[in-house]
């Protein structure tokens, strides 16, 4: 592991830089492409940008990964600090490294519940990104998702108890810090009892602090007690905190510097949400959001797609501290926790194949376990596990996914591959979204016919494919592959499997468990329709 910048000292360092190179500390940018664009490259080189953060745009490979954080870190003048780079890299469809070591789901690990599998896998995939130069990753969801129909939270949240997403949850922080990676909670202060997507609207929860002290606060608490260096906010309204119906926690003095710091006794690194997301954008707009994050007290503010209102936000914060608006003392406070994070986490460094290689075996065999030991058995009230025929039809459909945090990268016929795999006669079938439900397909009582569904939520008519085959005579069974909600939509159906993610060592375990190869041990973290396995 090399790093390629000068050591820092914290007090020296913030001394010695102008107003506008701390400023340029206190901002993550995204970029697009696998290589740096003139944008990007003059953001760091010109404007001392403090962090990145990569999506999948950014990955193709892990030799271009490295060489990627080489390059950046090279545009980092031989005066200014490293760059704190990040990554969204939760598991499940919230993971932007996919060339076969992603863990799988949140969700995945609460029906495991098992803390010393969590904290496993999040040094696992420390390693990993250590290797490939990135710093922060920006996970655990410490949101308790208690709320069956929260469209972007799901089965990234642990479960809907709030001692289970504490105790799994500030395990596997404490994985990825013990691998030298910046652990990073989020969406403080919760966003797991919503039915709106801050992606695109403005959120509002208005539980008393009662309420919000007892199921939204616990898990983090837990984790600051722990020793997180990272926290991220989110853009939901809290009106029994915030007075003000307009202003989501990300901007709201009360819980970044009051809640968070003052009673929660946070010292940590506190990261925004992208600022580009529509319940920022479509109401302060990002610039004028980005100085009212600074206000607030958040320290690393993310502007993850645009160049323009990258450089318009930094200059915004810039004249906010020159007009008096904003003192240079509350840019110097957040200037020294991102100083302090880059030097205790050894910012710039980046690995080696090896070392990668190394991390990436690991990542596998941990995936793997969590799959076999998370995919439940819900309902099996048709004795159709295991399968009694040698032949059955398999149902599958085109990739969707209901919240821009989600990747779209499922192989819609990935399953029916796992279960030939498992030694079936698989006859399969991909249905496109709208596709009329498949009635040129034979339904007899012979027939046994198993449907992939991946959240009828955010994909109704996979439901109606499921109720038009519970019509006919055949069998059917159900592999819920994304929400183990989706029973809800057809709680007729004999036999309810679910894995919490559509991963290939879930999938895989899914079929096994088909076959009568694995016998399934998870137990649901939430509450659906049919508690059996609970």
């Amino acid at each position: 592991m090399v790093a390629s910048n000068p050591p820092i000292d914290n007090e020296s360092t913030v001394s010695s830089m102008a107003l506008d190179e701390k400023v340029g500390q206190l901002f993550v940018a995204g970029f697009d492409g696998t290589t740096p664009t003139a944008e990007i490259e003059g953001l760091i080189a010109e404007r001392r940008l403090g962090g990145i953060i990569y999506f999948s745009r950014n990955v193709d490979s892990p030799d271009q990964l490295r060489d990627l954080s080489r390059t950046l870190q090279g545009f980092v003048p031989d005066d200014a600090p490293p760059l704190l780079v990040s990554i969204d890299q939760e598991g499940g469809r919230v993971a932007r490294l996919a060339w076969g070591t992603e863990q799988p789901s949140a969700m995945a690990f609460g029906a495991t519940a098992d803390p010393a599998l969590a904290r496993h896998a999040g040094e696992a995939v420390g390693h990993e990104l250590r290797s490939l130069g990135i710093d922060v990753n920006l996970a655990p969801v410490l949101d308790v998702n208690n709320n069956s129909d929260n469209p972007v939270i799901g089965v990234r949240s642990f479960g809907e108890r709030p001692e289970t997403v504490a105790e799994l949850g500030t395990a596997y922080a404490d994985g990825l810090q013990g691998a030298s990676v910046v652990a990073c909670g989020k969406h403080f202060p919760g966003h797991g009892d919503t039915t709106v997507d801050s992606h695109r609207d403005l959120p509002v929860i208005d539980h008393d602090r009662d309420r919000l002290d007892r199921v939204e606060l616990r898990p983090f608490r837990r984790a600051i007690d722990a020793g997180i260096d990272a926290v991220m906010t989110t853009h939901v309204v809290f009106p029994t905190i915030v007075a003000d119906p307009e202003r989501p926690a990300t901007l709201s003095p009360r819980v970044v510097t009051g809640l968070l710091r003052k009673q929660l006794g946070f010292d940590g690194l506190v990261f925004t949400d992208c600022m580009e997301m529509d319940a920022i954008a479509d109401g302060v707009g990002t610039v004028e959001g980005c100085v009212q994050a600074v206000e607030a007290g958040c320290d690393q503010i993310c502007v993850s797609h645009t160049p323009a209102k990258q450089r318009a936000a930094i200059d915004a914060v810039v004249a906010a501290v020159e007009s008096r608006r904003l003192s240079e003392s509350r840019i110097d406070e957040s200037v020294r926790r991102v100083l302090r994070a880059k030097r205790s986490y050894g910012a710039g460094a980046v690995g080696d194949d090896a070392e990668w290689v190394a991390a990436a075996t690991d990542c596998r065999a941990v995936a793997r376990t969590v799959a076999e030991r998370s995919v439940t058995l819900v309902r099996d009230d048709a004795d159709n596990v295991p399968l009694s025929q040698d032949s059955v039809q398999v149902l599958e459909f085109e990739g969707s996914c209901g919240s821009l945090a989600e990747e779209t990268r499922d192989d819609g016929g990935a399953f029916a591959k796992a279960l030939a795999a498992s030694g079936v006669a698989v006859d399969a079938s991909v249905l496109d979204a709208g596709e009329s439900p498949c009635d040129d397909l034979a339904a007899t009582s012979e027939d046994l016919i198993v449907v992939r569904t991946s959240d009828v939520a955010a994909n109704p008519e996979q439901a109606a494919v499921v109720r038009d085959r519970l019509e006919t005579d055949a069998n059917v069974v159900v592999v819920a592959t994304a929400s183990p909600y989706d029973i809800a939509a057809f709680p007729a159906v004999g036999t309810y499997l679910t894995t919490y993610d559509g991963t290939p060592p879930s999938l895989a375990t899914a079929a096994d468990v088909l076959v009568g190869r694995w016998e399934p041990t998870g137990r649901l973290p939430v509450s659906t329709s049919d508690d059996d396995s609970r």
